[in-house]
């Protein structure tokens, strides 16, 4: 059964880092399922990428989270609303909203019963997909007390809700939302793996939904640079610079290719905000490599593409963080370099595996290994006729298997499966 009206239950929209969650509402809009758009916090439209314009999106947005602080403001919109709404059709509502056993001190502050009223119009929807865990958390407290009409909703998972160290906080964490959702989705099946450690008996209730993009705008450009007779091989890092992505790793790899195997005509540029980015460029410069290696920041996509349709090889050099145990569950960026046609040279941790193919799309390496990986950067960079035939194989592994398309078609086979 193919839904008429779907509400998407967000930490923040638009968040463009996100745009996974914007190609599946794009999808169902365009297959003419109305979508409305229920987030705590307003993120910012003036920054909204091109291809999402003119669909709406920001007149089917209702802010969750932003309440009155004033106690005298907060009396006077719940009384507009049993105005709009009525009294007696909602005061039971109100009285569980309110109950300190249920919400603490919030509910007594009418907090909760005005995210109830904000909430008020999904139950003319059919289903309710919540992203993160942290919102179907929070949307089964108002569940399990029989508000809302119960509708059924559906949880997509996507990393940073199951992070490996917090399984035993997130048992309770997530007891509610468990007993309460039809289906859980997962973007790899290393996330499935963790959702798994967190409740041991989920598996019949989880669905491989990986995270997609459109493949429509990312079109690889041969622009290759020439210096003094020799083409400059370009490799690109993208991702946030923190530890678990691995950044300094990418450094210390390039330093083994340049100085130890003896490869002059190289370069990395390394794309991203966090952190780590001071740190970063005190090692470039102490290791004498600012020759070889670009600390550019932060990038709008429009900049990150045309320096991906640049590039020569992606490399994804994270690991598995030791305090946390998070890696990588799926890597989205690793998606896109590959739609650009670019061979990726990635090590093997979390999820990664499973959106790169080892000797077809590119080339994987056990974790930790920086000569290995020196070394299989070094193979592709002899090798012009392997780099292009490994990335016509990229392209079309990310066409057939991450097209916001084919996605949005198993999208709509879960909602089905939900509503049946």
């Amino acid at each position: 059964m193919k839904p008429a009206k779907v509400a998407f239950l967000l930490h923040e929209f638009p968040t463009l880092t996100e745009t996974f969650i914007l190609n599946q509402i794009i999808f169902l809009i365009r297959n003419d399922i109305d979508v409305r758009i229920y987030a705590l916090y307003p993120g910012d439209f003036s920054k909204l990428h091109l291809q999402y314009q003119g669909y709406g999106l920001e007149e089917r947005l209702t802010v969750v989270g932003v309440i009155p602080k004033k106690m005298t403001a907060r009396l006077t919109e719940t009384w507009r609303f049993f105005k709009s709404y009525g009294l007696l059709g909602n005061l039971a509502s109100f009285f569980k909203t309110i109950n300190p056993f249920s919400f603490g001190v919030a509910g007594l502050k009418l907090t909760h019963f005005l995210y109830y009223t904000r909430l008020f119009e999904t139950q003319s929807c059919d289903l309710i997909h919540a992203h993160f865990g942290q919102m179907g958390s929070f949307f089964s407290k108002y569940f399990a007390k029989g508000l809302l009409n119960n509708r059924p909703y559906v949880v997509s998972f996507h990393g940073y809700d199951l992070v490996p160290s917090e399984y035993l906080d997130n048992r309770i964490r997530y007891q509610s939302m468990f007993q309460t959702a039809k289906i859980s989705t997962v973007n790899s099946g290393y996330t499935g793996k963790l959702l798994n450690k967190v409740k041991t008996d989920i598996d019949s209730q989880v669905r491989l939904l990986p995270e997609s993009l459109d493949t429509r705008l990312f079109e690889k450009k041969r622009n290759s640079e020439v210096k003094l007779g020799q083409k400059i091989i370009k490799l690109v890092f993208v991702g946030r610079l923190v530890d678990w992505k691995g950044p300094d790793t990418a450094i210390r790899i390039v330093e083994k290719v340049v100085r130890d195997l003896g490869f002059a005509n190289l370069e990395l540029s390394i794309i991203g905000r966090g952190p780590m980015f001071s740190q970063l460029e005190k090692m470039v410069e102490e290791k004498g490599l600012s020759r070889y290696i670009k600390l550019l920041g932060g990038q709008e996509q429009s900049v990150v593409k045309s320096i991906l349709a640049e590039s020569d090889l992606f490399i994804y050099s994270g690991r598995t963080q030791q305090d946390t145990n998070r890696a990588e569950n799926q890597g989205l960026v690793l998606m896109e370099a590959q739609a650009m046609g670019l061979p990726v040279v990635a090590f093997d941790v979390g999820g990664v595996g499973e959106g790169v193919q080892d000797k077809i799309t590119g080339l994987l390496v056990s974790p930790e290994q920086v000569k290995e990986f020196a070394s299989r950067i070094a193979e592709l960079i002899l090798d012009t006729e392997r780099r292009e035939v490994m990335g016509e194989a990229a392209r079309s592994f990310v066409y057939d298997n991450y097209d916001m398309e084919i996605l949005g078609e198993k999208l709509l086979e879960i909602y089905s499966e939900v509503l049946s």
